[in-house]
């Protein structure tokens, strides 16, 4: 099969992984390209120039590694540029009962994207079944070849912001790079990081990453809530640079360094000011943290019921992103201060093993597995997510 190129535009830089399917569902990763970047805040660009050097710098990087030439890839779109619209739908039948075909699927969701207030400068990218109603009967499964006399589903249409699309376009073409495809950075990573039976009531996932934090909700398939918080792991170094009269690179380095619920003591460690370097005590970098870390969590929990998420139902909740995972004893910190039982899964892999790489992993995991051929496993029935996803594969593409 013909490698897969991806292109991740992350808050503070941009990743591009050319890679293929291995056996047992495994990837391998050809080619690699990173650049350090901020872009974007608040789903506003604010480093154009910097973004479209960056953009060609790792596709560039990629191609030289992987002996490809990159004539088409894959956008992920971050959450700030992007719109959800959820829509119910009702398809009758008739008076008599016949078998739900695949047209009628496909018909149903049209129907549906029909219903929507279509979000002013943006562009659908996909339409998910979230669940179908058959009979009385709910489930995330597509009814093809059941006896009904209607069919309803709710639908998730996610939009993704002109101006985001024409912008990196733009910026591809002087490399003679298309899009071929559109995905949702949450979506990509919340289906590789959150197992099928996990999805089966609502799940979350929770990515803190540099400058911000994303939040999705996932039932089956579909992502049914997005949000994004301005916060992440630049705040917590920002915090100390302003506060212990630091430089940045010093701050951030102490951040790296800092243990939660750890008992410092009277233990002290040097850092770097603009002219000099200072002895500051580690309890005092530990109250500057875990101000804004307290501060970060009060904002997710007050995410999460803006987004009707039922806390006291105790939901599956996963933790990605390198703003915070990257911090000893942070997810420990977490699960303690949203009283959930968070997880951690970033598979394992022998380059680039860390959460702040989910995002683009799981962009690439999608694709390659929407784009499997049958033949490739003759042995393994195709599982009910993996042919969704295959038929899902039509609405993402550009």
């Amino acid at each position: 099969m013909k490698p897969t190129a991806v292109l991740d535009i992350g808050s503070s830089k941009v990743v591009c992984l050319v890679g293929n399917i291995a056996e047992r569902d495994g990837i391998i990763v050809h080619g690699v390209g990173i650049a350090a970047c901020e872009p974007y805040l608040n789903g506003e660009f604010t480093d154009k120039q910097g973004l479209h050097d960056a953009i060609i710098d790792v596709i560039q990087k990629a191609e030289q590694e992987s002996h490809t030439r990159i004539r088409e890839i894959v956008l992920t779109v971050p959450t700030g540029f992007l719109e959800l619209e959820l829509s119910d739908v009702t398809m009758s039948f008739g008076d008599r009962a016949r078998v739900v075909e695949n047209d009628d699927v496909d018909q149903l969701i049209a129907k549906s994207f029909k219903k929507v207030s279509k979000p002013e400068d943006c562009i659908l990218i996909h339409s998910t079944p979230v669940f179908f109603l058959v009979d009385g009967i709910s489930s995330a499964e597509i009814p093809v070849g059941i006896e009904t006399e209607e069919i309803s589903a709710l639908i998730a249409h996610i939009f993704v912001k002109k101006v985001f699309l024409d912008t990196i376009q733009d910026m591809l073409e002087d490399i003679g790079v298309e899009i071929s495809m559109c995905i949702s950075s949450m979506l990509g990573e919340a289906l590789m990081l959150i197992p099928d039976q996990e999805r089966v009531r609502p799940a979350v996932l929770i990515d803190v990453g540099y400058r911000q934090t994303d939040i999705c909700v996932m039932e089956g398939s579909a992502l049914t809530a997005l949000s994004s918080i301005p916060m992440g792991g630049y705040q917590f170094a920002s915090d100390l640079a302003f506060g212990l009269e630091v430089t940045q690179e010093s701050a951030e380095q102490a951040k790296r360094r800092f243990v939660f619920s750890l008992d410092y003591g009277d233990k002290t460690e040097i850092l770097r000011t603009e002219t000099e370097s200072k002895r500051v005590a580690n309890s005092t970098i530990a109250y500057v943290i875990e101000a804004r870390a307290n501060e970060l969590a009060e904002l997710i929990r007050d995410q999460l019921e803006q987004m009707n998420v039922n806390i006291e139902a105790k939901p599956v909740v996963y933790l990605s992103g390198g703003g915070l995972l990257m911090m000893r004893g942070s997810l420990e910190f977490l699960k303690k201060k949203l009283n959930l039982a968070i997880k951690r899964d970033m598979p394992w892999t022998p380059r680039l093993s860390s959460p702040n790489y989910c995002s683009s992993f799981g962009a690439l995991y999608f694709v390659l597995r929407a784009n499997r051929p049958a033949e490739e496993t003759p042995q393994k029935p195709e599982r009910d997510e993996d042919s969704f996803l295959n038929k899902l594969k039509n609405f993402f593409t550009k």
